[in-house]
Order: structure tokens, then C-alpha cells, then sequence
């Protein structure tokens, strides 16, 4: 029995393949959700052609999605009781299993602590996927930092992103397991996207770039967001039309700080959050984007799309450097002014890849039992490998099925 606890879209995305590829599998499952991102996880999972959760522990606040740190106490409260109401359920559930059970999370949020926290309640092993990412810096960005150093400790089965994330793991002297994944689960999102703009979006074949900004330490600083802001106006009017995605937290940042006069109905224009796949086709269809995602910053890596990030520090390597379409600003302005003044120089090839990281993941769960073979071996145990091992990138390469 798999349980799996996710809470936001970010989660979702990356959860997706792992989640299709057990689904082929007839994996039995234990669906929990948190409820951060309460509005957006139906859709979400409509999208994706998955199943709706069997547990929802939260409801974000008031039936809405999470947008203030001040709603965190009150959905925190909520997904405790309702975890104490349906603690016994969940064990039942679990310890019935003809398979060992296990419980995945993924990332940095609050819900990926939860869940390690909860498969500690309920004595059952933990797998983290996207483990080991770190920034250097333990309050930046907070609270992921913290968070993902908090699962470290918790999990005892640690899917890293490439070799950095296995490096981190192994300096730190996690316990369990450490599988290399070699890339993150989101890249097999990313293979066959469509291109073209989102029905109800005119661009009138113009070249436009995009903007999506959501990060707690931007929105919640005024002034740096009120900066950034004045120096995108100045480059939509000069050079490229800019679209800014309302996500609800940061419309909401926007409008509290007074700093909606900054946009208009031509260069520098405000769209509606997009559906996944269609924010996708939108991506492609840019000419760059600014963001202070770092999931955004893995998929423009995969695409060899220009990208600025926002942001001081970033836990993600990929597609940085001289030759990646990658570019961190470290809130320096002038280095968003310069890459505003020629993003197309960043483009890159899309990067290939010879294995998919979901894949990996559960080509692991299916050696250590957890999960039924899609196309069973005939010796039952080739593969398996002792606990506390290391499955390095190459390695995990070799048990491609024939």
C-alpha cells in the first residue's frame, strides 16, 4: 500500500508521473490531501486524469486556497484534527496491505513535513522525492529550507534530482536509501507539450514575454517587489509586451502594496492564472520568462527557454552557467535590466534525456516490493539492493527493462 500526501498544485505536477505510473501498476493507494491549495487541486487532477483524494486532512482557509501566513494556524489545526479522527482508518488501511506499505511526499512545502510527520504517527517508512536540493543558506529561501532539511530527517528513502542533490545527501549522512533520480519527476510533464496561446489570451502575434512572481519573500517585501516591478513597466514599453499571471497571492501583494497603476491594457498586462498544460503551451509560445520559480527554473532548463530568476539564492543548479538558458538575479536589478535587454541570447537546445526520473523512482519501489511489476521478472529479485545503499544515476540506467 502507497500513501501519498500532497497539498499544492507545485506537489501535484511533480507527483503526477510517479502517481500514472503506479496507477499502470494497479498500485493500491492511499490518496491524502492537505488542502493548501484547496480551488486549484480538482482541476489539477482532472488535468492529469487522476483520481480525486480518498482523505481530504484540509480544507485551506474558510474553503479557499492558503494566501496569508496568518490562515496557516487555523488549516494547520484542521489537518491535525481530522488526522486524530482518522488515525485509526489510516492504520487499518496501511497494516492490511498484502504489500509493505509506504508513504511518499514530495518537495519543500508545509504539507511534505506533515506527511513525514504522519508516517512517523502511523510507523510506516518514508520517501521524500526531490530530496536533498539546499541553498547553503538555512533561512533562505524560508521556510523550504528548513522544511526540506526537517524531511531529510524524517525519511528514510530519498529520490535526489542529479548528482548535487545525492552529494548534499551523502555529506549530510542521511539514513535509508538515496536513489538517484537524475533529473526531477516534473521533466516527464514536459515531453509533449502543445504549442500556441491559451483560448481567451490575444497576443495578436506579438512577441511578448512572461512574468509570474509567488514568492513570500518578494510579495510580503514592498519594496522589492515595487522595484522589480517598475524596472518590468519600463521594459514593456520599451522593448517586449510583458504578461503578468495573477496568481491569487500575488494579486493580492500587488493590489495591498497600491502598485496596480504600474500596469495597463496593452504593454504591461495582468491575465488570469493559467491551467498547467495551458501555462505550458503560453511558455513556449514566449519569448522568456521572469519568475522566482523554482519549478519554472527546472522546466525553462529542460526547454532551453530564456529564464530570469528572481531571486538571491536558488537550491537549483540546472540550467545555470555560461551556456544555460538560465540567469539568477540575486535581486540585483541591473542584472534584470541586461537580461531584459537581450533574452534570446540564453536560448539553449532542450536537453535529453536517457532515462526518466519517474520512472527511476518506481523501478526502486517495484525492487524493494512495494509495488507490483508492470511486466513481472523472472527472478522475482534481480535488482534488489541493500538498505542504506546509494543507487547511483548509471546504476538506476541499468535496470532499464528489456
Amino acid at each position: 500500500m502507497i500513501a501519498v500526501v500532497y497539498g499544492t498544485t507545485g506537489e501535484l505536477i511533480k507527483f503526477a508521473p510517479v502517481l500514472r505510473r503506479l496507477e499502470e501498476r494497479q498500485t493500491p493507494m492511499l490518496r491524502l490531501c492537505t488542502g493548501q491549495q484547496v480551488e486549484q487541486i480538482p482541476p489539477m487532477l482532472s488535468d492529469f486524469g487522476l483520481p480525486a483524494p480518498e482523505l481530504w486532512l484540509g480544507r485551506g482557509y474558510h474553503g479557499g486556497d492558503l494566501e496569508q501566513p496568518r490562515e496557516l494556524p487555523r488549516w494547520f489545526a484542521e489537518v491535525c484534527f481530522r488526522f486524530a479522527q482518522r488515525r485509526r482508518d489510516i492504520v487499518r488501511r496501511l497494516r492490511s496491505a498484502q504489500r509493505p506499505s509506504l508513504l511518499i511526499v514530495h518537495g519543500d512545502t508545509m504539507t511534505t513535513v506533515i506527511g513525514a510527520i504522519l508516517g512517523h504517527l502511523v510507523r510506516v517508512p518514508v520517501a521524500h522525492i526531490e530530496a536533498g536540493l539546499r541553498s547553503g543558506a538555512w533561512n533562505d529561501p524560508f521556510p523550504e529550507e528548513l522544511n526540506r532539511r526537517a524531511v531529510t530527517k524524517l525519511a528514510q528513502i530519498h529520490f535526489a534530482p542529479g548528482s548535487s542533490a545525492v552529494a548534499n545527501l551523502i555529506a549530510e549522512q542521511v539514513p535509508g536509501d538515496v536513489v538517484d533520480t537524475g533529473h526531477n519527476t516534473i521533466f516527464d510533464n514536459l515531453l509533449d507539450i502543445p504549442a500556441g496561446v491559451p483560448p481567451g489570451l490575444d497576443v495578436a502575434g506579438e512577441q511578448f514575454g512572461i512574468v509570474s512572481l509567488h514568492r513570500q519573500e518578494l510579495l510580503y517585501n514592498r519594496s522589492a517587489l515595487g522595484a522589480v516591478l517598475s524596472v518590468l513597466r519600463e521594459s514593456a514599453h520599451t522593448r517586449t509586451r510583458l504578461m503578468l499571471i495573477d496568481h491569487s497571492i500575488s494579486a493580492a501583494a500587488v493590489d495591498s502594496a497600491g502598485l496596480g497603476t504600474l500596469f495597463d491594457s496593452d504593454r504591461f498586462v495582468r491575465i488570469p492564472r493559467q491551467r498547467y498544460f495551458h501555462f505550458l503551451s503560453l511558455l513556449k509560445a514566449s519569448a522568456f520568462l521572469v519568475t522566482d520559480s523554482g519549478g519554472s527554473q527546472e522546466e525553462c532548463a529542460f526547454l532551453g527557454h530564456p529564464c530570469l530568476i528572481h531571486r538571491a539564492v536558488t537550491e537549483r543548479s540546472i540550467g545555470l552557467g555560461p551556456d544555460g538558458p538560465i540567469v539568477i538575479s540575486r535581486m540585483d536589478l541591473d542584472v534584470v535590466r541586461r537580461f531584459l535587454d537581450g533574452p534570446e541570447r540564453f536560448r539553449t537546445e532542450p536537453l535529453a534525456l536517457l532515462d526518466s526520473p519517474s520512472d527511476r523512482v518506481v523501478r526502486f519501489l517495484e525492487d524493494r516490493g512495494f509495488v507490483p511489476r508492470l511486466h513481472p521478472r523472472p527472478d522475482t529479485q534481480a535488482g534488489v539492493r541493500p538498505r542504506g545503499s546509494v543507487v547511483a544515476e548509471t546504476e538506476a540506467a541499468d535496470r532499464i527493462e528489456p
